[in-house]
């Protein structure tokens, strides 16, 4: 089980464009080229994807001169069209690399199907490949971002006593967000040419905002995710996993490109953008990355307006662009899992230092059956019992992990109000803090209090209480896109229902405490005006009572 290195994807890269592609229906056309010419494109695009990802944020760490060499130019990635975010994070990995097992711990067993022999619910689990056929989905609880709260940057500690939540804190009193999070089926080598469940689960992907690869750190189990016992006896290095699974995500676009290339070569720049639309990307940030690719190739290669001359392209050049379109579309966290399985020591640690690595840009250990066997025993104690023990040592590793998949795509957190001194909730968005289907149930809630966080602001112990008063200031937060507007806040808060007519006027703050300033509807909403309230021609039946008493 000896690394390889974290420089090359495997030797499959070839086949999908090799000396066989004209059997299977792939143009003759395009000009192959070597092995090793694939792989240095492909990092070319890793590189591209990384400079853009990092925009004007810090230089990733391990990576700073080899970014600043590809970096585009100073340019980040177009916001595109703002609103609310339905955020997804999907589950990937090899067969029995713990995939469902890190979704059950994840989503406190949310129950998918009818299973007579599961009746705690969740995800399928069994020692064996492809226990999982449908995608499992189910809403996860998340700690948000450092920095992305009022609460995160108050000097003082009274606030955080009294802030309100709707989904409740983590041990550090991170409030959690609601993220849907998909489990999808175990892929082996060649599920892009249809091996094993084939590539209808790479096609279950494509909703999914960010990745995290599931990975099995201790060794012991082939490509394939049998077990063979000993990390010495055929068991598949953590790096060897990382590439071929990137590799079976970039052959699968590659293949669907290939078939096509025939009438991208002819149509130009415009098709071959369109050839990417299918995979859930917005199309302002589908033009960063071509335009991307494009300036690297006229800076590094000396080929100007290469989109404009797609003839001259090689099997290189496509998948380089695709390289770079993957690290963009699927940034990717790796849960290192198994970390309490001993030969599992030091292989996270050659995948730390590899880091950045195939696509994957951090690594967090964690032991995804603890996890879940934690998240089970709270699960059974809520069903007999209110009395909660917290624990010394709470398996947070789940939470983390999903936390570092969500920085990989930040959104914008906004926290509508009805007051700006107070910070009083709207009364509109008091049926979503009681019955939202995100809300975690009361197993959920034994699990938090459990693992010495809190419980959601309007639990009272047994249930959800909408009329519930106490810890309510702050406690509603919207998920956005980033470059969303004032403009688009309301709309969203409209949809909930929560606010009525057309807009006015806005007031925004960043900080508590902090005066609040009148905010154009046009303007995007950053951290500096991310508290907000929003005046309109129409009041709802609840602000109606508040005048009339």
């Amino acid at each position: 089980a000896r690394p390889p290195s974290p420089q090359a994807d495997t030797a499959q890269t070839t086949n999908a464009a090799g000396s066989e592609n004209s059997a299977e229906g792939l143009p003759s056309a395009i000009r192959r080229v070597s092995k090793e010419m694939i792989e240095q494109c492909n990092l070319e695009g890793l590189e591209i994807a990384q400079a853009l990802l990092s925009g004007s944020k810090t230089t990733m760490s391990q990576q700073t001169d080899k970014v600043d060499e590809v970096a585009t130019d100073g340019i980040g990635l177009s916001s595109g069209k703002g609103g609310s975010w339905q955020y997804s994070i999907g589950l990937v990995g090899k067969p029995s690399a713990g995939k469902s097992t890190f979704f059950n711990a994840a989503t406190a067993f949310a129950r998918q199907r009818d299973d007579s022999d599961n009746l705690i619910g969740g995800a399928t689990m069994a020692p064996h490949p492809f226990t999982t056929i449908d995608p499992n989905i189910g809403f996860c609880l998340v700690p948000a971002p450092p920095g992305s709260c009022p609460e995160d940057e108050d000097s003082g500690s009274s606030h955080k006593k009294v802030l309100g939540c709707t989904h409740g804190r983590d041990p550090a009193g991170r409030r959690f967000l609601p993220i849907m999070l998909k489990d999808v089926a175990g892929l082996v080598p060649g599920a892009y040419q249809g091996r094993g469940r084939g590539n209808k689960f790479l096609n279950d992907l494509t909703d999914a905002t960010v990745l995290v690869h599931v990975v099995d750190a201790s060794g012991t189990a082939d490509t394939e995710g049998n077990s063979v016992g000993d990390a010495n006896a055929g068991g598949s290095h953590p790096l060897n996993d990382l590439a071929w699974i990137r590799n079976e995500l970039i052959e699968w676009v590659f293949t669907n490109l290939m078939f096509k290339w025939d009438g991208i070569k002819r149509k130009g720049r415009h098709k071959l953008a369109g050839m990417f639309s299918g995979y859930g990307q917005t199309q302002a940030v589908l033009y960063d990355i071509l335009h991307s690719v494009e300036r690297y190739m006229a800076r590094e290669l000396g080929r100007d307006h290469a989109l404009d001359h797609l003839e001259e392209w090689h099997e290189g050049d496509v998948y380089r662009v695709v390289s770079a379109f993957l690290g963009v579309r699927f940034p990717m966290a790796l849960a290192l899992n198994k970390k309490d399985i001993p030969t599992a020591k030091q292989f996270i640690a050659d995948v730390q230092e590899a880091l950045p690595a195939h696509g994957a840009l951090v690594g967090v250990p964690l032991a995804a059956k603890s996890a879940m066997s934690f998240v089970r025993s709270h699960l059974e104690t809520a069903k007999s019992s209110t009395t909660i023990t917290v624990q010394r040592e709470p398996p947070v590793g789940v939470w983390e992990c999903l936390q570092a998949a969500l920085m990989l795509r930040e959104p914008i957190l906004v926290f509508p109000v009805m007051d700006m001194t107070t910070y009083e909730p709207l009364p509109g968005l008091a049926k979503d803090a009681a019955q939202d289907a995100s809300l975690p149930n009361a197993g959920m809630i034994s699990c938090l209090v459990g693992a010495g966080g809190s419980a959601p602001s309007s639990w009272n112990g047994e249930a959800y209480d909408p009329k519930q008063q106490h810890d309510n200031v702050l406690r509603d937060v919207l998920v956005m896109k980033p470059g969303s507007t004032v403009e688009d806040v309301f709309l969203t808060l409209k949809n909930k229902g929560a606010l009525g007519g057309e807009f006015v006027r806005a007031e925004g703050a960043g900080r508590l405490g902090e005066k609040a300033k009148l905010i154009p509807k046009q303007e995007i909403v950053t951290r500096e005006n991310r508290i907000l309230k929003i005046m309109t021609t129409k009041r709802r039946e609840w602000q109606s009572k508040l005048i009339n008493n």
